[in-house]
């Protein structure tokens, strides 16, 4: 993901650049500065929705490895009792 937003990045600043010399040597292309503006746009709410995504990931990724950890006490909890159980049954206490 870091990888394809850093392209993004190096496009939009490319696109930038270009479009500040369209404006400085070209003004009268309009139609292709508002497309070149509209592009740029839409690279930039890419990139937006990409950090979102990475740090819902991350997000998902800690909650995940939390409940993991959870279960693994709860297993050694439930064997713990498992055992103790199984020594009251048996009378060995």
């Amino acid at each position: 993901m870091i990888k394809r937003k850093s392209g993004l990045n190096v496009i939009y600043w490319q696109m930038n650049n270009t479009l500040e010399e369209l404006k400085l040597n070209h003004s009268d292309k309009l139609m292709y500065i508002e497309k070149l503006e509209k592009a740029m746009h839409e690279i930039s709410e890419t990139v937006e929705y990409l950090n979102h995504c990475e740090n819902v990931y991350r997000a998902s990724e800690r909650r995940s490895h939390r409940l993991e950890l959870e279960n693994l006490q709860l297993k050694q909890e439930n064997r713990s009792l498992s055992e103790h159980l199984k020594t009251l049954i048996s009378g060995e206490i």
